[in-house]
C-alpha cells in the first residue's frame, strides 16, 4: 500500500509544496539549513546515537560466545545488528545510482539544477545527485529492527511500541532534513519502505531462535 501511495505521490506537487513551507523566497534559501537543532542535534547526534545502539548490539552478540547466559539470544542479537546495519546501507547504496539532487540544488529552491521526475532520466551535463532516498531518515527507520526482534520473541505489545518508535524516529529525522532543504517527503517515505523490505527479508531468511532450538532437539 505504501508503494502505491509513493507512486501516486510522484504525480502530485506535494513534495514541492511541503518544502515550500520551509523555504524563504526572499533570500532564496532554507533558513533552517544550518540551525543547531536540525543540523547538529537531529542530523548528527541522533545518527550517532543509533550507530552507538548498533555497536552495543554488536558487542552483545560477540559476548554470546563468552557469557553462557547470553547464548540463547545470539540469533536475535545477530538479527538486530544485521537489520540495523543493512537497512541504512541499502538506502545509502541506492543513493549512489538514483542520481537525484536535493531540493536546495533545484532552481525553484535557489539552486541551479532543473527538477526531473523520479522515473525520468536527468539531462546531461549536471552535477551528480545523491539525495534519494533519504539516508539520514534511514538511521531512524533502522530502529524498526526492534519491532521484528520483539515479534520474534512473541512479545507483540512491545513489538507494536517498537514499530511506532522506529517509524516516528525515521519521520522525525526525515522532517528535520526536509526543513533544511536536503530532502523531499517522498525521499523520506521511500527510505522507510526500503528499510522495511530489507528487515522483512532478513526476518524471513533468518530462522528464529525458537525454531533453531526445536531443530537441535530432533533426532
Amino acid at each position: 500500500m505504501l508503494l502505491l501511495a509513493l507512486l501516486t505521490l510522484e504525480g502530485t506537487s506535494i513534495d514541492h509544496n511541503v518544502s515550500l513551507w520551509f523555504f524563504d523566497a526572499g533570500t532564496r534559501s532554507f533558513p533552517l539549513r544550518n540551525n543547531f537543532l536540525f543540523d547538529t542535534v537531529l542530523h548528527h547526534w541522533a545518527k550517532y546515537a543509533v550507530i552507538l545502539a548498533t555497536v552495543v548490539a554488536g558487542i552483545m552478540t560477540l559476548l554470546t560466545w563468552v557469557i553462557p547466559a547470553l547464548k540463547p539470544k545470539r540469533r536475535l542479537l545477530l538479527f538486530v545488528v544485521m537489520a540495523m546495519t543493512l537497512a541504512p546501507v541499502a538506502v545509502t547504496s541506492l543513493k549512489q545510482v538514483t542520481d537525484r539532487p536535493c531540493p536546495w540544488d533545484l532552481v525553484e529552491f535557489g539552486g541551479s539544477m532543473p527538477y526531473t521526475p523520479l522515473f525520468q532520466q536527468r539531462s546531461l551535463p549536471h552535477a551528480r545527485g545523491l539525495c534519494f532516498p533519504a539516508g539520514h531518515a534511514s538511521t531512524g527507520f533502522a530502529l524498526m529492527a526492534f519491532y521484528f526482534a520483539a515479534f520474534r520473541e512473541r512479545r507483540h505489545h512491545l513489538a507494536r511500541a517498537a514499530l511506532i518508535l522506529g517509524v516516528l524516529t525515521g519521520l522525525l529525522l526525515g522532517l528535520g532534513r526536509i526543513a533544511q532543504g536536503a530532502h523531499f517527503v517522498s525521499h523520506v517515505l521511500w527510505a522507510g519502505l526500503v528499510c522495511w523490505l530489507v528487515m522483512l527479508t532478513l526476518h524471513l531468511l533468518l530462522p528464529e531462535a525458537s525454531a533453531e532450538r526445536v531443530a537441535t532437539k530432533d533426532p
